[in-house]
C-alpha cells in the first residue's frame, strides 16, 4: 500500500469539468465514489468470488443510489484480467474471469475523479500502478491474462451490449485495490 500511496503522490492530476465528454457523466458519483451517499460505503474489502457476485439478484430498476448492500461495500475477488481497454469516458475497462464466470471492473481516470471522492488517492494509485505494470490501455481490446486480487465498490450497471459481463450487470466500479499475483511486470 505504501507503494501505491507513493505513486499517487507523484501524480498531479487536475480535475476535469463536470460536463467534460471525456469523463463519465451517467451516475458519475457512484462510479467515482463521490456521490452524496459515499460515506455509507465500507472501504474494508470483503472477500468473495466473481461467481458469487454474478449470482446476486439483478435489481429492477437499476439503482441510481446506494440502495443495495452490494453497492455499500468494497469487494475483493481473485480473478484473471483477460482483456482491457480505454473507454471513451476515460475509464480503463477490465474483463475479469474466474472459474467460468465473468464480470467487469473499471478504473476511472484521475482527472475524472472529483476531489471530494472517498479514497481518491487509492483509486489514482491503483490505476497508475496498473498502467506501469501491465501497460497503457488503448481504445481496442488488449489481451492480458494477469492473475490479480482486485478490490472495488459494488455497482450495478444498466443492461447493455458489453460482452462478456456479469449476467446481472454487477461490476467493481471504481477499483480501489489491486494486487498483481502474476502476468504483469
Amino acid at each position: 500500500m505504501a507503494v501505491l500511496s507513493a505513486l499517487a503522490a507523484t501524480a498531479v492530476p487536475t480535475v476535469r469539468a463536470e460536463k467534460d465528454p471525456g469523463c463519465n457523466v451517467r451516475l458519475k458519483g457512484l462510479k467515482t465514489l463521490s456521490d452524496p451517499q459515499r460515506k455509507l460505503v465500507n472501504l474494508h474489502p470483503t472477500n468473495t468470488t466473481v461467481a458469487a457476485i454474478d449470482a446476486l439478484p439483478q435489481p429492477h430498476p437499476t439503482p441510481k443510489r446506494r440502495s443495495t448492500p452490494f453497492s455499500r461495500r468494497v469487494w475483493r475477488v481473485p480473478a484473471q484480467i483477460v482483456e482491457f481497454k480505454l473507454e471513451g469516458d476515460s475509464d480503463i475497462h477490465l474483463i475479469l474471469f474466474d472459474q467460468g464466470s465473468y464480470m467487469v471492473a473499471e478504473m476511472p481516470a484521475a482527472t475524472c475523479i472529483p476531489r471530494k471522492a472517498r479514497d481518491r488517492t487509492g483509486m489514482v494509485a491503483v490505476r497508475k500502478r496498473f498502467e506501469l505494470s501491465c501497460g497503457k490501455p488503448t481504445q481496442t481490446w488488449q489481451p492480458l491474462g494477469a492473475v490479480v486480487l482486485i478490490s472495488g465498490v459494488g455497482f450495478f450497471d444498466i443492461p447493455h451490449s458489453q460482452n462478456p459481463h456479469a449476467p446481472n450487470f454487477a461490476e467493481l466500479h471504481p477499483v480501489t485495490g489491486l494486487k498483481i499475483v502474476s502476468g504483469c511486470s
